[in-house]
């Protein structure tokens, strides 16, 4: 039993010293607005942070619709055979 006590006290510690990096980020954050120092973008972005989509300019979007149909057209022929 005694290393299963160890186990859990490991994982507490880890999950602790997680959350001080975070902490210690937030207050250097902090501080740096109060100074007046612009935000740096050395932070990596957050998890749940949208990535950017890319953009199609119309033409590309036109080829895309026409192969999909071309594509989907195709399956079916081959399903309903």
């Amino acid at each position: 039993m005694p290393s299963d006590r160890r186990r859990i006290l490991e994982l507490a510690l880890e999950t602790l010293e997680r959350k001080k990096k975070q902490l210690d980020v937030e207050i250097a954050d902090i501080t740096r607005e109060l100074r007046g120092d612009p935000a740096k973008k050395d932070r990596a972005p957050a998890k749940n942070a949208k990535a950017k989509r890319a953009r199609f300019s119309k033409e590309e979007r036109v080829r895309r619709s026409q192969r999909m149909k071309a594509y989907w057209d195709n399956w079916r022929k081959k399903k309903s055979k």
